[in-house]
């Protein structure tokens, strides 16, 4: 503490951290804040690297990223630590150690380091064939983006969320897209279940892109070791990895938090094992208000906003200030567009037992469909699927419905 007033890290220059910096100067908390982010770019719109499509131009770096851009806040408390990774923590004597070489000592943490790809090829990204790409950054998308104004083959492996879209804008900018999905029968499967998933793939390979699962996806997925696919597999065809994602906690080893799955914190977003550290946004693992004694990690937009705020006036209470402090009621909601087709999702369908088709024909996505899904009889999501708003007024409706539960 210098001067009296207290000093904030934050860990991680995403979303999260962000709105953690801003609940605390709305708070008015007389303290210093200090943003750490790995990379060069102050916080953008993560959601949008995959969203549209961007014209040939000699400078598509700075498009996207003017695009993206997501305002920040200028305020003589807070400073921006960028291309700064925070690669130790010694929470039990409140000191970073960076990248830098240099030590930051505070006197409370936001952790809201995120979360980075999954890859298949570990320790180097070159297999035997070509170079596997993944995006995450702002940096992977200007890449990528460039990489498809070339209108070459795409070859992704995976079917959630990053990978519908960048099929999706892979197609417009031309290319031919191959998908493989090992695991599952078509998109988000593990959410929406099997049936659900097998007419997003159709609708998928109605739009053109041959997509392959099973033992047919496995064959053609790059290994090392394996040279039984050469042709499929040259440095023609662009490879890019969607299988999910690892949370950055491997700084926090040694200090006793349960980081078996992200970062471990109650209702208040904060750590339990550690007074004055806190963590929001993708790392954080909470109690799940929609589950009765159980933890969720949730990987959504809207999420890492509520959490980060939730964790800045967490932090400010602390801290002795007057600050609205309620614990976590995250209502989980995520949209997405793949081929026109706008995929809606909320509560937590994962949990049901069975589902109710209220409107629309899984068989035809395009004139619309609403997915009830239960668990005991009782509603605990939603989906609604269509290239249109048919049926808005009773998705709403049972929004509605479902948040009283």
């Amino acid at each position: 503490m210098t001067g009296g007033e207290p000093l904030i890290g934050i860990v991680g220059s995403g979303i999260a951290g962000l709105r953690a910096a801003k609940a605390l100067l709305r708070c008015k908390v007389d303290a210093r804040i200090v943003i750490f982010g790995d990379e060069v770019h102050r916080t953008y719109n993560r959601p949008g690297l995959t969203k549209r499509r961007y014209p040939l131009s000699d400078t598509p770096e700075m498009a996207i990223a003017e695009d993206l851009k997501v305002n920040g806040v200028e305020h003589k408390a807070l400073t921006w630590r960028l291309d700064t990774r925070v690669e130790s923590a010694d929470l039990r004597n409140k000191v970073l150690g960076l990248s830098t070489g240099e030590s930051f000592a505070y006197d409370a943490l936001v952790i809201a380091a995120g979360v980075r790809p999954r890859t298949s090829v570990e320790g180097t990204n070159e297999c035997t064939f070509h170079t596997h790409r993944t995006l995450r950054s702002l940096d992977d998308a200007q890449h990528i983006h460039n990489e498809l104004q070339t209108s070459k083959k795409i070859t992704i492996a995976g079917a959630g969320f990053v990978a519908c879209e960048l099929a999706s804008l892979a197609k417009e900018y031309g290319c031919e897209v191959v998908m493989l999905e090992a695991m599952r029968n078509g998109p988000f499967e593990n959410i929406l279940g099997k049936r659900i998933a097998i007419a997003l793939r159709r609708w998928i390979t109605q739009n053109g892109v041959t997509f392959l699962t099973g033992d047919s996806a496995k064959e053609l997925l790059c290994r090392r070791s394996d040279a039984s696919n050469l042709e499929f597999s040259s440095n023609r065809s662009l490879f890019i990895e969607a299988i999910g994602s690892v949370p950055n906690v491997e700084w926090l080893q040694g200090n006793g938090l349960d980081l078996s799955d992200g970062v471990r914190v109650d209702e208040y977003m904060r750590v339990p094992e550690c007074e004055d550290v806190f963590a929001a946004g993708d790392i954080a693992r909470y109690p799940d208000p929609w589950t009765t004694e159980s933890l969720t990690r949730m990987e959504f937009w809207k999420n890492a906003i509520d959490t980060g705020d939730l964790a800045g006036r967490s932090v400010a209470s602390s801290l002795g200030h007057d600050s609205k402090t309620s614990r976590i009621g995250y209502f989980p909601s995520i949209a997405t567009e793949v081929f026109g087709l706008r995929v809606q999702i909320a509560g937590n369908p994962k949990i049901f037992d069975s589902m109710e088709i209220a409107c629309g024909d899984l068989d035809q996505l395009d004139c619309g469909v609403l997915v009830k899904f239960l668990r005991a009889e009782v509603m605990v999501g939603v989906a609604y699927l269509d290239k249109g708003a048919r049926f808005n007024s009773v998705y709403i409706e049972l929004l509605k419905s479902l948040k009283a539960h």
